[in-house]
C-alpha cells in the first residue's frame, strides 16, 4: 500500500521500524558487551571547516549538534530540488531527479548513523569523544538542541515528491521512526513533571520551558495531520489506538501534558512585558525564544483540535501571546539580524547582548515559517493567524527577505564562506569561521524561506520577475550550494 502526503514516519514508519526499536527484540549493533554504544560512526561530521578546506573538529569530539544541522541541510536539498526549484532549467536541472534522491538516500544513511550513535531512546548524547580510534556517547544533550533535532520529520512532510520511487518513498516512511519518534517522547516522559519541562539537573527556567515545547512539536505535529481534513490518507490509515500505541502517547495524553503546561505558562506571563518569566528574569536566549513561537503554535493547535471548550479558550490566549511575542521583538530585527540574548522590559524589548549568533538567528527564521511553524495553518486547524493577525504574514515575509539579503550582505565574504558571528551595532564580522551547524542551518533556513516575502523567487519564475529578483535567487541558492559542497569535501 503507498500512503500519500505527509507520510508517516509515523504510519508505515510505526507499524515497522518503531516495533522492532521499541521492543527491542532485534540486538542493535551500537552496542558492547557492556551496553555501551562505541565504534565510529562512518561518517565524520567536523564543527568547522578551515579556510583551505580542511575539517576542524573539537577537541576529536564529534558534536551532536553538528550531525543535526548537517542532517536538516540535506532533507532541504533533497526536497526542494524538484523540478520547479532547484532542479529547474534556470538552475541546475541535473539535480531533479537523480541528484534529489541520492540526497533522500544520503540522509537515510545520516540518520541511521545519529539514531545508532547519538540517540538512546530518546536521550540523545551531546556529543562522541574519541579515544584510541574508538568513539563513545558523552554527556546528555543540553535540551537547546531537541527543537531543531525533531525536525528531521521535515522530509516525511515533503516525502510525496519521491514517490515515483516506491522503494525510496517506502524507506523514507520506515527506516526513520525510531529517531524521529523518541526525543519528543522522552521529553514528555523524563523531562515534564508538574506543568514544566526541566533540565537534567531538575531546574526550569526560559530555556527548559521553551526547548521542552519546541522539543515535542513533531509529536504533536504527528497527530494533527491524522486528525486534519485529508488526514485519512496518511496518518488515519491507522486507528487512534495504533498510533498511540507506537507515538507513546494517545491525543488525551497529550493535552493533559499541555493543560498542564498552560497552568504554569499563565502563571509565568508578564503582559506588561510580552513575555514569561519562569524565576530567571525576563532577558531571554533568541533561540529560546523561536523554541518557544513554534512549541506553543503546536500547543495552541492542538488544544483547539483535541480539547474541549475550555482548551480552545486556552488555545486563544497562548496564540495571543506567541503573536505578542513576535511583535515585541521583531522591531530589533537589523538585516544581519538579532541580538543572542533579549532583555524584555516594561519599556519594550532591548539588546542583552552585543553578539549576533548567526546559528541563533536562522534557528529563530526557521521556526517562524520552517516546516510545521508559525505560519503552518491549513483546513482543520485553528487558524488564527488568517482569522485574527493576517498580518503577521507579511512581517514574517518582511523580516525574511530583509534577512536573507542581510545574509548575502554581511554573513558571506563572496567566495562561498559564511560566518559565526557579528556585532548587533554594525554588523561587523566578529567570528570569521565557518562553522557546520551555521552553514546547515543557513542552508535550512534560506531554502524554506526564501518565498515567504518578495524579495526571492523560484527558478521555474525567474523569467517571469524583475531581473534583480532572479539575480538574487541565483545568488543565494549558489551560497547555499557552495557551503554543501565545502561541508561535504570536508566530512571523513
Amino acid at each position: 500500500m503507498k500512503i500519500t502526503g505527509f507520510t508517516t514516519a509515523l504510519a508505515i514508519l510505526t507499524l515497522l521500524a518503531l516495533t522492532i526499536s521499541c521492543s527491542g527484540d532485534i540486538e542493535s549493533d551500537r552496542t558492547t558487551d557492556t551496553g555501551e554504544r562505541s565504534g565510529a560512526p562512518e561518517i565524520l561530521v567536523p564543527a568547522a571547516v578551515s579556510d583551505d578546506g580542511e575539517a576542524v573538529f573539537d577537541d576529536s569530539r564529534l558534536l551532536v549538534r553538528d550531525y543535526s544541522s548537517y542532517l536538516n541541510a540535506i532533507s532541504i536539498i533533497a526536497t526542494v530540488s524538484r523540478a520547479s526549484e532547484f532542479g529547474n532549467e534556470n538552475y541546475r536541472p541535473e539535480l531533479y531527479p537523480e541528484k534529489m534522491r541520492e540526497r533522500a538516500e544520503q540522509w537515510l544513511s545520516l540518520v541511521q548513523q545519529i539514531d545508532s550513535h547519538f540517540n538512546e531512546d530518546g536521550l540523545i548524547s551531546s556529543q562522541l569523544e574519541q579515544e584510541a580510534g574508538v568513539y563513545a556517547p558523552s554527556g546528555e544533550a543540553d535540551l537547546s538542541v531537541y527543537p531543531h533535532l525533531v525536525y528531521a520529520y521535515h522530509i516525511h512532510h515533503r516525502s510525496g515528491r519521491f514517490e515515483e520511487d516506491e522503494v525510496l518513498y517506502n524507506r523514507l516512511n520506515r527506516e526513520p521512526s525510531h529517531f524521529l519518534v523518541t526525543p519528543g517522547r522522552f521529553l514528555m516522559n523524563e523531562r515534564f513533571s508538574n506543568g514544566a519541562f526541566s533540565h537534567a539537573d531538575g531546574s526550569v527556567d526560559h530555556k527548559s520551558m521553551s526547548y521542552g515545547l519546541g522539543g515535542i512539536h513533531a509529536n504533536a505535529y504527528a497527530w494533527i495531520v491524522w486528525k486534519k481534513p485529508g488526514g485519512q490518507d496518511d496518518m488515519g490509515v491507522l486507528t487512534e489506538a495504533a498510533l498511540a500505541h507506537h507515538m507513546g502517547h494517545a491525543p488525551a495524553d497529550m493535552v493533559q501534558i499541555y493543560r498542564d503546561a498552560a497552568v504554569r505558562l499563565d502563571e509565568a506571563w508578564n503582559a506588561s512585558r510580552s513575555i514569561y518569566d519562569f524565576g530567571d528574569g525576563t532577558t531571554w536566549r533568541l533561540d529560546a525564544l523561536g523554541a518557544m513561537i513554534r512549541g506553543q503554535k503546536a500547543m495552541y493547535d492542538f488544544l483547539y483540535m483535541f480539547g474541549d471548550e475550555d482548551d480552545a479558550e486556552t488555545a486563544r490566549r497562548i496564540f495571543d501571546r506567541t503573536a505578542a511575542m513576535l511583535d515585541a521583538v521583531a522591531p530589533l530585527a537589523r538585516p544581519w539580524g538579532m541580538p543572542e540574548k533579549i532583555e524584555f522590559t516594561e519599556n519594550g524589548v532591548r539588546a542583552a547582548s552585543e553578539t549576533v549568533n548567526v546559528y541563533d538567528w536562522y534557528q529563530f527564521l526557521n521556526h517562524l515559517g520552517g516546516g510545521y511553524g508559525l505560519d503552518r495553518e491549513r483546513e482543520g486547524m485553528p487558524m488564527y493567524i488568517d482569522r485574527y493577525r493576517s498580518d503577521l504574514k507579511d512581517l514574517i515575509g518582511e523580516l525574511s527577505d530583509n534577512a536573507l539579503i542581510g545574509a548575502l550582505d554581511y554573513h558571506a565574504d563572496g567566495d562561498g564562506r559564511l560566518f559565526t558571528a557579528v556585532s548587533y551595532e554594525d554588523g561587523s564580522v566578529t567570528d570569521d569561521r565557518l562553522t557546520v551547524s551555521t552553514a546547515g542551518m543557513f542552508v535550512v533556513t534560506a531554502a524554506n524561506m526564501y518565498r515567504k516575502g518578495s524579495a526571492f523567487e523560484r527558478a521555474s519564475d525567474w523569467d517571469d520577475v524583475p531581473d534583480d529578483v532572479a539575480r538574487r535567487s541565483l545568488v543565494l541558492h549558489d551560497l547555499a550550494f557552495d557551503l554543501m559542497e565545502r561541508i561535504e569535501a570536508a566530512l571523513q
